[in-house]
């Protein structure tokens, strides 16, 4: 308690002023640099979360296309129950507008490529044209009516109509049900 009356005494005298002055200083450089050393967290953090995002909509678009399917699939007379897996090549592929700029000199030409970039100074992006849905690799189809040729047949036209794929990429075979 003394050491804290005599720091409040040499305050008033102005003896630590430039402690006090110091301190101050140091309390905003900590507030200024606090923003560097969590950015790289916060950039960490973002990063895991739009990977995570991707993983989601994967899983999503496959979960979605497989519900979709088996349900068209059950509707067919002679199906009857359905397990279907849809496997994926890549994930979705988002396509940004670009303008292009092209630089015609004596001997030469150039060519320049840019991003449309709309909204205003605080929240830019790029200007996203059209979104490519993931290319389906296979499909497995697994129903009870599987075993008959007939049924096959009508299950692959379906699937290769519905998703445009040849089919040499659909199996289709009996359950053990």
């Amino acid at each position: 308690m003394k050491q804290i009356n005599e720091f409040i005494s040499n305050l008033k005298k102005g003896g630590n002023i430039k402690i006090i002055v110091f301190m101050g200083l140091a309390g905003i450089f900590l507030i200024m640099f606090s923003e560097l050393f969590w950015s790289g967290e916060k950039k960490q953090k973002e990063k895991y979360t739009k990977t995570e995002s991707i993983i989601g909509n994967y899983e999503n678009y496959t979960h979605d296309m497989e519900n979709q399917l088996k349900r068209i699939l059950e509707k067919i007379d002679g199906v009857g129950k359905t397990e279907v897996m849809v496997t994926v090549v890549s994930t979705e592929e988002y396509i940004y507008a670009e303008e292009e700029k092209i630089k015609k000199g004596e001997n030469d030409s150039s060519e320049e490529k840019q991003y449309v970039i709309i909204g205003s100074s605080g929240d830019k992006q790029a200007l996203l044209k059209k979104i490519v849905s993931p290319e389906i690799s296979g499909v497995v189809i697994i129903c009870e009516g599987g075993d008959s040729n007939i049924i096959k047949e009508r299950v692959y036209n379906t699937i290769s109509a519905v998703l445009n794929i040849p089919s040499q990429r659909i199996y289709v075979t009996k359950s053990n049900d």
